[in-house]
């Protein structure tokens, strides 16, 4: 009765109006989710608002500059940056990153990424960290340190042995440039003509990013889009090659049959083309390349910590799953951890250490960075995928190498103060040699 009462009262039948009024005024698909807001707003509208009196005042007052009005974006508009205050970047002439200036001459050089290379690599994303450098000051080059060539010696070497043998993660304090060194790696491997896969953000796979199935009768899911994404990234970067290497047998995939002498470029478009098949595509594809002799591959993954530790997808019953129960992180740990082999090759990884929910104490502890605590019982189903793992710490940047990048960064006119050498000492001094603290006190002023 309230009800029926109320509806026939004034006051309601001007609020209906009023959110009459209201509906009106917004599109029609959102006609449901007219707000009190909106009510009162369409009664505003009804009554003219009286104009508003600016209070005078006789205090004194700074006369308006023709700055003034520019605000932050001066005078180009809203995404133009305030050239008092900013100095845009200069692109700098440098050599290319090649096998032949990887060198102990070319040390505290900064070397662009080859005019070949950069296509491929276009087709991944560059390390976060990375990306913001590369965004601010072009081309996108690195530093040849001692560890750079050290360590392209070690990678050369396993041009003609299984992998098995080379399987190397990158360890060292954080923004000493472990994805750096991945990245000089990977361009190296495809200036010399390598299969290259490259996984510059493992984190992805984990963390619960892409939308993962369950496998009929397994405890195993597939991540139909993430592998799709990955075969066609390989497909992109490798293809010249793969056009020249052929199935070896008659396979099905998903829906599809894949026949003998199969080019693998045109293997991998199925996955492109099929998501749902894409698992298999990868699986078959990996088999394939570790079969033959005649082209090396280099795996390389960053944040690799991530895959040694329970992932953010969960089981039909709430609980974390472990890194082997989904089936595209299973394959690459099958051959980070020497069961699955390349007959030539190597599998180099980096840890990270940006987010530490995604540190993994299994593989610290395996890799001899972390001491195990004799109260802590380590994972069972995940140690078993580290043994075999060899370290390689990279360190901080030697005064050679950050005297190298401080001239670079003076070509591309980054500073805020004048470069000099007092300037050099002071932010070498004050980073402690680390490349990321270095950059940041260079490019930010810090």
């Amino acid at each position: 009765m309230a009800h029926r009462f109320l509806a026939s009262t004034p006051l309601l039948r001007t609020s209906l109006s009023l959110t009459a009024r209201a509906r009106a005024a917004v599109p029609a698909q959102y006609a449901n989710y007219v707000t009190a807001s909106a009510v009162v707003m369409a009664g505003g509208k009804a009554k003219k608002a009286a104009p508003k009196i600016k209070a005078q005042s006789n205090s004194f007052r700074k006369k308006k500059g023709a700055d003034d009005d520019k605000g932050e974006s001066g005078s180009g508009g809203a995404t133009r940056l305030n050239e008092k205050y900013y100095k845009p970047s200069v692109p700098v002439k440098v050599e290319e990153f090649l096998p032949s200036t990887a060198t102990k001459e070319h040390v505290g050089q900064v070397l662009g990424f080859p005019s070949t290379v950069v296509p491929a690599l276009a087709q991944t994303a560059y390390p976060t960290l990375l990306s913001e450098q590369f965004e601010l000051i072009k081309p996108a080059a690195l530093v040849v340190r001692d560890s750079t060539v050290s360590f392209l010696e070690k990678v050369d070497k396993a041009m003609k042995t299984p992998s098995a043998q080379s399987r190397i993660v990158l360890t060292g304090e954080a923004g000493s440039g472990k994805s750096a060194l991945l990245l000089q790696t990977v361009s190296h491997c495809l200036s010399a003509g390598w299969i290259v896969i490259y996984v510059p953000k493992a984190t992805t796979w984990m963390n619960s990013s892409f939308a993962y199935n369950k496998v009929a009768n397994t405890t195993s899911f597939v991540q139909p889009l993430l592998a799709s994404n990955l075969v066609g990234q390989i497909q992109n970067v490798n293809k010249s090659i793969l056009d020249k290497i052929t199935t070896s047998e008659t396979a099905t995939v998903g829906r599809h049959e894949v026949e003998k002498g199969t080019k693998l470029s045109a293997l991998l478009e199925v996955g492109v083309k099929d998501q749902f098949a894409a698992q298999d595509v990868m699986e078959l594809f990996m088999k394939e390349i570790g079969a033959q002799k005649d082209i090396p591959t280099l795996v390389a993954v960053d944040e690799v910590n991530s895959l040694f530790r329970p992932t953010q997808y969960l089981s039909q019953d709430g609980k974390e799953l472990d890194p082997e129960h989904l089936k595209l992180s299973k394959l690459f740990l099958n051959y980070i951890s020497g069961k699955s082999t390349f007959k030539h090759g190597a599998i180099v990884a980096a840890t990270s250490d940006t987010l530490l929910a995604n540190k993994s104490e299994v593989l610290e502890v395996t890799l001899g960075v972390k001491e195990v605590s004799p109260y802590k019982r380590l994972s069972q189903t995940i140690l078993p995928w580290t043994q075999g793992l060899t370290s390689v710490e990279v360190p901080n940047y030697t005064r050679e190498e950050a005297k190298g990048v401080f001239d670079y960064y003076k070509k591309a006119n980054i500073f805020f103060d004048a470069a000099s050498e007092p300037l050099f000492l002071n932010k070498f001094i004050t980073s402690n040699g680390n490349p990321r603290k270095f950059f940041t006190a260079c490019a930010k002023g810090i």
